[in-house]
């Protein structure tokens, strides 16, 4: 089977209120040493940050560490946070997660720890590492799904909501999945569909629930 995954679209332990101080200050410096040694990849800032960043979300290929966040700020205090949250730039898993994904793609991700910290300077307990899925599958079905599980009001398919009473009707090719275990879907106005932010497999769905990990809402999908 295969499950996905739906980040949480309001504040809480899945998605928490944060800021990453002096980030984009140290972001622009790290441009200008790269454009006077003829590095840089565009002329200006400005259009500089918008590919890095469409990179940090979409890319396939690891960042350079030294331009990824290093603190992020708690905007308010949380007693606790979950096993993997939507912060800054993308993911953010703890260190168990981390394992477990480890376990079955070694080497396959982009992880780099990260400090959280409450808003008085003291350090949220537990090790956290941003996670960047390197791997995109369309692995979406269309004519295998249930019609009326999904639409395409204008440009691009969506799962229809609630995702609870749809996301059966999703068919997800095993062809395609293969050995995967994490991957993010293909979303474009051409294929792919939209509703999950990322897809697991069975055994880490499985790993998951072993290890107890406290995690945003999944479905199980069809697969065929």
């Amino acid at each position: 089977m295969v499950y996905g995954f739906d980040n949480s679209a309001s504040f809480g332990k899945f998605l928490p209120d944060a800021d990453m101080p002096g980030y984009w200050e140290h972001l622009e410096q790290c441009f200008s040493e790269m454009s006077a040694n003829g590095t840089a990849t565009h002329e200006f800032f400005p259009q500089f940050r918008s590919q890095f960043v469409d990179d940090c979300l979409k890319g396939l290929l690891p960042i350079d560490e030294d331009l990824l966040p290093k603190d992020f700020v708690l905007a308010k205090p949380y007693k606790s946070l979950g096993d993997v949250i939507l912060l800054g730039l993308g993911i953010a898993v703890t260190e168990r997660f981390r394992d477990v994904i480890e376990r079955l793609e070694p080497g396959r991700h982009q992880f780099r720890p990260i400090t959280i910290k409450q808003r008085s300077g003291e350090e949220f307990p537990g090790a956290y590492f941003t996670l960047r899925v390197l791997t995109e599958l369309d692995a979406w079905d269309r004519e295998k799904s249930d019609p009326s599980c999904w639409k395409k009001p204008v440009r691009t398919a969506k799962v229809c909501r609630p995702l609870k009473h749809h996301a059966y009707g999703i068919a997800m090719s095993r062809s395609v999945i293969r050995d995967h275990h994490i991957w993010r879907g293909v979303f474009t106005s051409e294929t792919g569909i939209a509703g999950f932010d990322f897809y697991v497999s069975d055994r880490l769905q499985a790993a998951i629930d072993e290890a107890g990990l406290l995690t945003p809402p999944s479905y199980e999908l069809k697969d065929v």
